[in-house]
C-alpha cells in the first residue's frame, strides 16, 4: 500500500508571521511547491500560504514587502505521513501540510501528486490482478446482472469451448451449458462444491454473487477439472474398500493366518495366530519364521519346504501345550515365476475338537433346560393347604371357594406374604379347570419386552434375538386353565392394552405374528393395594380394572388375624420336620414369644423363621432364646447386614429393605431431613417412601 510519506515533498523550513510574501514566493520557487505552512513562534501550524491565494488577490495588488500572514488561509486539512494515498487522494484542497507521528510539520503534498500516485498504484494493481486472473489454473468466468459474460480467463476457455474474445459480451447460455451462475444472480445465494459435466470432463464449481452497494450486480464462477481426480478417488476408494474387506476377513478367520515374504520374515498375522501360538503379534511381525522353530513352537521350518518344493505344503505339529496343529503354507508367485509371498494357514484341531464337545454339551444342556422350562410352565402344582382359624381368613376362604365354581375374574388384595398365591391355587383346584394348567407370572419383576413375550409369545424372527422357532406365551400354554398375575398394578400401560384386548376377544396374537390364536383362560390377579387407587392416579387403565375387579377378595395381614399364628406355627414346623427328617417342637415360652410378634412379613416371614429355627435349634425343643435370636436377627440386626431366609421376588425384597431402613432412620433421627442425610438420599425420597410404609401399615 502506498502512503503519503512516499509521495510528499519534504521541507525543513516553514513560514512565520514576520516573513514577507516575497520571501514566501522565493521559497516556493526554490522548493518547487505550490504552498508553504505558516507556524507561530511555538511551531504550531496556523495555516497555509499558497500561490493560489496570491493569484486570487491579484499580482498588481501584491507587494513583495507584504506580510505572508496576510495571504494565510485556514481552510486546509493536515495529512499524516502514514496515511494511505487511496484514502486521501480525492480530498477537496489542492495542497496539504503533512505531519509526522509527533504532530511536527515534515512537508507538503499536492492533490495532483496524490492523484497521480493513486492512479499509478491502481494501474499496477490492475495489471497484477489481470496477470493472476490469466495465470489461474482454475477456470474463472464472471457475468453481469443481465447474464452477459464480462470476464473469462484462459483456463475457462476449454470448458466454455470459446476464446475470451468470442465469449465476452455474449449471453452465458450461448457459451456454456451450466446455468448455475444465473441462479446465483437471481437469488444472491452462493453455491459451493457443485459438480457439472461438459462432454466427458467433470468440473467442480464454486459460484458467488458480486455485490456492490448492497445490490447483486453479477456473479463469478470458479471451476476446476476434477475428471482425473474423480477417477483416482474412485479407484482409491475401491482399493481401500477391498483392503478393509480383506483385512476383516483375515482378522475374523478362526484359523491362524501368517503372511511371510520370500525369505520367511513374518509381515502380517491375524489374532487367531496369536491365540493358537500363544505369542503376541508384536513379537511375531518382523521376525523370521525359523525363530518359532528355535523356540520349540514348531519342529520344522515350513518355509524351507515350500521354497524347495515350490508347491503348497502341509505338516502336523504338536505344540508345548499338547495342541495338534495342521499348518499349510502356500507360495505366491509374481509375473516372472518367482516366489514373493508365502501364506501360512494354522488350524488348531484340538480346539476344534474341544469346541465340538462343548457344543454338544451345550446343545444337550439347552435341550435339558428347554425341557425343564416347558415342564415348569405347564406343570400343575399340587394342592396346597390354606391354614387358618381366624374369622377374617375364614371369610376370604369361603368367598374363594364360592367364586371357584364360576369363571369370573378375581382380584386378590393384600400385603406381601399374606398367602394370596395359596388362595389363587385354591380357586383353581376347586374349579372345573383343576385338570388344566395353573401358570403364574410376576408382572413387576420382568422387563416390559420380556413380559410381553412371556404373556403373548412370539413368532420366529419377530425381533433381534428371537429364536428360530415360534414361542407360545402363557395364554396359549394356560388354555383351559388359570393364569395368576402377581403385582398386576406394575403392569406397563402398553401391556395393559394388549391384556385387555386378549381378555375381551379371548384370542391372542403373538409378537410379530398376524394370525390370532383362540384361548380359554381364567385370570386371577393380585396386588398389594387396591387397584382403584392406581386408576385414580392414572397408572392403571379403568377398562382393565372394571374387567378384572369382578370379585375382589381382601386377604388380611397376619397382624389382623392373630388366631392364625398358632396353627401356622405348627403347620410349618411339621412341614420342615418332615422335609429335613427332624423331630423339633416349640417350647411353650417360644410359642408365647412368637404369638406376640407382629410379623410384618406375614405368613412368608413366619415360614422363613420356622425353617431357620428347625434347622438351627440345638435340642429337640426350640427355646425362647433361640426364637428371640431368630427374631432379633430379623428385626434388630446391624444396619449394614441384610439377612435372607428364603427366596422371594427381588422387587419385593428391595421394597421390604427400603421400608425397614426408612422406619429405622425415622425412629432414630425423628425428622425426614436427618433421616435422608443418614440414608444418603433426598428428603423428598424419604418422605415418599415413608408414606408408602404408613399406607402399608394402614392396610
Amino acid at each position: 500500500m502506498l502512503r503519503v510519506s512516499q509521495v510528499m515533498t519534504r521541507l525543513s523550513i516553514s513560514l512565520y508571521a514576520y516573513n514577507s510574501i516575497g520571501d514566501a514566493l522565493a521559497l516556493m520557487r526554490e522548493k518547487k511547491v505550490a504552498g508553504l505552512p505558516l507556524v507561530n513562534e511555538q511551531g504550531h501550524l496556523q495555516g497555509m500560504v499558497t500561490k493560489e491565494q496570491v493569484l486570487e488577490k491579484g499580482l498588481k495588488q501584491v507587494s513583495p514587502d507584504d506580510k505572508a500572514a496576510e495571504y494565510l488561509t485556514t481552510r486546509f486539512i493536515a495529512l499524516k505521513e502514514d496515511a494511505l494515498v487511496e484514502d486521501v487522494w480525492d480530498l477537496p484542497f489542492e495542497i496539504f501540510p503533512v505531519l509526522n507521528s509527533q504532530e511536527e510539520i515534515t512537508g507538503v503534498v499536492t492533490k495532483y501528486a496524490l492523484g497521480q500516485a493513486y492512479f499509478q498504484q491502481t494501474n499496477l494493481r490492475r495489471q497484477e490482478l489481470e496477470a493472476v486472473f490469466n495465470s489461474a489454473y482454475n477456470g474463472i468466468i464472471a457475468i453481469n446482472k443481465q447474464g452477459i459474460i464480462t470476464s473469462l480467463n484462459p483456463a475457462a476457455e476449454k470448458p466454455a469451448r470459446a476464446t475470451r474474445q468470442e465469449a465476452v459480451g455474449r449471453f452465458l447460455n450461448e457459451v456454456i451449458v451450466p446455468t448455475g451462475l444465473l441462479d446465483v444472480v437471481r437469488t444472491g445465494i452462493p453455491e459451493f462444491g457443485v459438480k457439472f459435466q461438459v462432454g466427458r470432463r467433470q468440473y467442480l464449481a464454486n459460484r458467488t454473487p458480486i455485490i456492490k452497494d448492497g445490490e447483486v450486480v453479477g456473479a463469478v464462477g470458479v471451476f476446476q477439472d476434477v475428471s482425473e481426480l474423480e477417477s483416482i478417488l474412485q479407484e482409491l476408494h475401491t482399493v481401500k474398500q477391498l483392503n478393509d474387506e480383506l483385512r476383516t476377513v483375515v482378522d475374523s478367520s478362526f484359523d491362524g493366518i501368517i503372511v511371510c515374504d520370500a525369505q520367511g520374515e513374518i509381515q502380517r498375522c491375524n489374532p487367531a495366530a496369536e491365540r493358537i501360538l500363544g505369542i503376541p503379534r508384536t513379537k511375531l511381525i518382523g521376525e523370521p519364521l525359523r525363530n518359532l522353530v528355535d523356540k520349540g513352537v514348531m519342529t520344522q521350518n515350513i518355509i524351507l519346504l515350500v521354497r524347495n518344493q515350490g508347491v503348497p505344503v502341509s505338516i502336523v505339529e504338536k505344540t508345548n501345550s499338547e495342541h495338534s496343529l495342521i499348518i499349510t503354507a502356500n507360495p505366491v508367485y509374481d509375473g516372472q515365476g518367482e516366489i514373493v509371498k508365502i501364506v501360512i494357514n494354522i488350524r488348531d484341531m484340538s480346539e476344534l475338537l474341544e469346541l465340538r464337545e462343548a457344543l454338544q454339551e451345550s446343545k444337550q444342556l439347552s435341550e435339558k433346560y428347554q425341557s425343564e422350562i416347558a415342564k415348569m410352565r405347564t406343570h400343575i402344582e399340587p394342592r396346597q393347604e390354606v391354614v387358618f382359624q381366624s374369622t377374617a381368613m375364614q371369610n376370604a376362604y369361603d368367598l374363594a371357594i364360592r367364586v371357584s365354581q364360576v369363571d369370573s375374574p378375581v382380584v386378590l388384595i393384600g400385603e406381601r406374604g399374606v398367602g394370596k398365591e395359596e388362595l389363587a391355587k385354591l380357586i383353581h383346584f376347586q374349579s372345573e379347570r383343576q385338570d388344566g394348567p395353573f401358570l403364574k407370572l410376576n408382572c413387576g419383576a420382568i422387563p416390559e419386552q420380556v413380559l410381553e413375550t412371556e404373556l403373548f409369545g412370539y413368532v420366529a424372527g419377530a425381533f433381534p434375538g428371537a429364536g428360530k422357532k415360534d414361542k407360545p406365551g402363557l395364554f396359549e400354554l394356560a388354555h383351559q386353565g388359570t393364569i395368576y398375575l402377581e403385582d398386576i398394578g406394575e403392569l406397563p400401560p402398553a401391556i395393559q392394552v394388549r391384556l385387555l384386548r386378549t381378555l375381551q376377544d379371548k384370542e391372542v396374537v403373538p409378537l410379530g405374528g398376524r394370525q390370532a390364536v383362540q384361548v380359554d383362560v381364567r385370570v386371577i390377579a393380585a396386588n398389594t393395594g387396591p387397584l382403584i387407587e392406581l386408576v385414580e392416579q392414572g397408572s392403571f387403565r379403568e377398562e382393565l380394572f372394571f374387567y378384572l375387579n369382578v370379585v375382589p377378595i381382601k386377604v388380611p395381614p397376619l397382624k389382623e388375624r392373630k388366631a392364625d399364628i398358632l396353627p401356622l406355627l405348627h403347620y410349618y414346623l411339621a412341614q420342615y420336620n418332615q422335609r429335613y427328617n427332624l423331630n423339633k417342637e416349640l417350647s411353650p415360652e417360644a410359642v408365647s414369644l412368637l404369638l406376640n410378634y407382629e410379623w410384618p412379613g406375614n405368613v412368608r416371614e413366619l415360614a422363613n423363621v420356622l425353617e431357620r429355627l428347625a434347622v438351627t435349634a440345638k435340642g429337640k425343643a426350640i427355646t425362647t432364646d433361640e426364637a428371640k435370636t431368630a427374631l432379633d436377627q430379623k428385626v434388630q440386626g446391624p444396619a449394614q447386614l441384610v439377612t435372607v431366609s428364603g427366596i422371594i421376588p427381588l422387587k419385593e425384597a428391595i421394597e421390604e429393605v427400603e421400608h425397614i431402613l426408612v422406619s429405622m432412620a425415622m425412629e432414630r433421627y425423628g425428622t425426614t431431613v436427618k433421616a435422608a442425610e443418614a440414608l444418603g438420599v433426598n428428603q423428598s425420597t424419604v418422605a415418599r417412601k415413608l408414606k408408602k410404609v404408613k399406607e402399608a401399615g394402614a392396610e
